[in-house]
């Protein structure tokens, strides 16, 4: 799946391509705390909802073998 994080704020904008939903969405929560105004989007360009995201690390962790 390939995320694309995209944020605009003082010294510009972003645009920083993720095939990882965690680090995607930690980007956009660190992005934020620095002052931009950070959102996900898909390849496609449609936004991303983050709580699906949440939701859908949280479930496959979850679902991951415990050691």
């Amino acid at each position: 799946m390939s995320i694309i994080v995209k944020a605009e704020g003082p010294s510009g904008r972003a645009k920083i391509h993720s095939d990882d939903p965690k680090h995607a969405l930690g980007l956009v929560q660190y992005l934020r705390a620095i002052g931009y105004n950070a959102w996900i989007e898909d390849a496609n360009g449609n936004a991303i909802d983050e709580k699906a995201i949440k939701m859908a690390i949280r479930s496959r962790h979850e679902d991951a073998p415990s050691s």
